[in-house]
């Protein structure tokens, strides 16, 4: 059973790296250099939360190991990087397949656009993004605010200025920039919040509908570089927290982003309070101090 990544359907997802050196097979070439095709359907789109559940899922889904196979996952079929923590933490995984994920697509992104270093002498910088455009709508999408454990929740403007003053007093207020990253349509109440706060810059993007590819790519990169990222429960920002080794990134959690170690990653609650002190701690180059061995002897 051969690893492939077989050529986007978009491919402006190129950009994103995720089959960076490794071996591709176009579409036309599978059927000539592969006896069997599989296709393994979702969605999944929450993944599974459950190590014994995803492995019968899989043994069920997936043929025998045979190189002359090719299985496709397809329709958001999902295992989250993040729900493969607890189960290396409890033994259950001999690798710490989070930390190989997050090494591995921080280095491609790097090598493949030169990622920028803050200087030492320079403000603090942080990316912070606001969720809105056609998502935020009450009547259409009412899971969107009911819950801030859900996908896509709303948060309201007391919730991430809170985070920017608690980030402000764990470094200085003149040692942090901070750039406010949304979508035009429903950034109003974003624009009457921060557009003359100090030190504070927001910028409005297209709208996603527009499609506007070059934009998305400059913003993620943008995402990547700050020293601190603040997420959103959006799959855009919360995407980039994987590309982030050695970087602080804020996050609340919820149904597709939880178990993330700290003090690289720091949880919020839904006032948008943080640890300070956690804030203030250097990043850990190793994410786990749990070993596989030692949680299996506990």
């Amino acid at each position: 059973m051969n690893q492939i990544f077989g050529g986007w359907l978009n491919s402006y997802l190129d950009y994103f790296g995720i089959g960076y050196k490794h071996p591709v097979v176009e579409k036309k070439d599978r059927n000539l250099k592969y006896k069997k095709i599989v296709r393994v359907k979702g969605p999944l789109w929450s993944g599974i939360d459950d190590y014994d559940e995803m492995l019968k899922y899989f043994k069920k889904a997936l043929p025998k190991t045979d190189k002359g196979t090719l299985v496709i996952l397809e329709n958001a079929l999902r295992i989250h990087p993040f729900q493969t923590i607890p189960w290396f933490q409890e033994g259950k995984l001999k690798r710490d397949v989070f930390s190989e994920i997050q090494q591995e697509i921080s280095q491609n992104f790097n090598d493949q656009h030169s990622i920028r270093v803050t200087k030492s002498n320079r403000p603090l910088e942080v990316a912070l993004h606001i969720n809105r455009g056609t998502d935020y709508n009450r009547e259409k999408f009412p899971q969107h605010f009911t819950s801030p454990f859900a996908v896509r929740y709303m948060f309201g403007m007391d919730y991430y200025e809170n985070i920017l003053i608690h980030i402000e007093k764990a470094f200085g207020i003149d040692n942090v920039v901070s750039r406010i990253y949304t979508e035009k349509e429903n950034s109003e109440d974003i624009l009457e919040r921060f557009d003359r706060r100090k030190n504070t810059t927001v910028l409005i993007g297209s709208n996603r509908e527009e499609k506007n590819y070059d934009q998305i790519h400059s913003i993620f990169k943008s995402f990547v570089e700050a020293d601190i990222l603040v997420c959103s429960n959006s799959s855009f920002s919360v995407m980039c927290a994987y590309y982030r080794k050695d970087k602080k990134t804020v996050y609340h959690p919820h149904l597709q982003l939880k178990h993330l170690p700290e003090p690289n990653y720091l949880k919020t609650d839904q006032e948008g309070n943080l640890s300070i002190e956690l804030l203030q701690q250097e990043v850990k180059t190793t994410l786990f101090d749990v070993s596989p061995i030692k949680a299996m002897i506990r």
